[in-house]
């Protein structure tokens, strides 16, 4: 499988009396760099002094680090993993639940269009280069379905031979996590990315964070955020085979990669977990099955551009 799409967090800090970004004097702002979710990570605060800086990113190392021991495909000591490999996880965090819970809203909302028990069809795509037979999809697809999945407080079960990817949802909703213990902290204005964004407050001097909204093939927009996640998919840039033709986003319905319906899908809503999974299925939609599925989540917008270079706003 071939990833292009680099995957990092960066957090742009200061409060109230912080200067300007780029203001910052030499010795000032901490960074570090790391892996997540078996994407790079790099973390950056910006506009305060350098021990405080420091602290706060060992704040979210601890943040993000507790989550990907619950939510990574790669470690072999995650949760995620533990429920592939044995089919069910016995007493699952509240953290599992919370994120369970919104991607059941989030499948219930596309109509089956995001659905993390996909793992088993993306398995058979990594095993045959990216172009798996019908009987190998065929027998993927047995394997998939959020409705075949039990949730409760006590057990997470999956169904005979299935298995379970939160990449769809994960990222956006760390992103959440670290926002959320950061502001306990007293910060006030940030900008934090793990693949998805999210903006608190505003830069110093600014109404609102300059946020670079880029896919393959399209031309690069900037919004201003404030108070709101971004998240942003396509179906062109990433690819499953070594020729780079094959969508990385299958559907989940039939197990055929995604047709190139939109070059770019932003999301934007106050939850970037919500955005993150919400732009995952949305790539497999149509115009008018955008409009319904954002109807169902208050104060989501999306601005895309379709296949043929139109913009599509919502």
């Amino acid at each position: 499988m071939s990833f292009s799409r680099r995957r990092f967090i960066a957090i742009a800090a200061g409060f109230a009396l912080s200067a300007k970004p780029g203001s910052a004097a030499p010795g000032d702002g901490a960074r570090w760099r790391g892996v997540t979710l078996g994407a790079e990570t790099d973390l950056r605060i910006v506009g305060m002094p350098c021990p405080q800086a420091e602290h706060l990113i060992g704040v979210a190392r601890a943040e993000i680090e507790r989550l990907a021991k619950q939510f990574s495909l790669y470690r072999q000591d995650s949760a995620l993993v533990s429920l592939n490999g044995a089919g069910f996880l016995r007493d699952p965090s509240p953290d599992m639940l919370e994120l369970l819970s919104l991607a059941g809203s989030v499948h219930e909302a596309s109509e089956g269009m995001f659905d993390p028990t996909i793992q088993p069809l993306w398995k058979a795509y990594a095993e045959s280069g990216g172009r798996p037979g019908r009987a190998s999809t065929r027998r993927a697809l047995e394997r998939v379905g959020w409705n075949m999945v039990e949730v409760s407080p006590a057990i997470v079960r999956l169904p005979n031979g299935g298995a379970m990817t939160l990449n769809g949802i994960a990222q956006g909703f760390i992103t959440d996590k670290v926002v959320a213990l950061l502001k306990s902290f007293g910060l006030e204005h940030a900008l934090v990315n793990v693949g998805e964004i999210s903006a608190v407050g505003r830069p110093a001097g600014f109404e609102a964070w300059p946020v670079h909204l880029d896919a393959a093939g399209t031309s690069r927009k900037t919004v201003g955020l404030r108070d709101r996640s971004v998240a942003t998919s396509g179906a062109v840039g990433t690819t499953l085979d070594a020729s780079q033709s094959v969508s990385h986003i299958v559907d989940p319905r039939n197990g055929k990669p995604a047709p190139v319906l939109w070059r770019r899908m932003s999301v934007m809503h106050r939850s970037a977990a919500l955005a993150d999974g919400i732009s995952t299925a949305a790539v497999l939609m149509e115009a008018g099955q955008l409009t319904a599925m954002a109807h169902q989540f208050d104060g989501l917008s999306i601005d895309a551009i379709s296949r043929n270079g139109s913009s599509f706003l919502l």
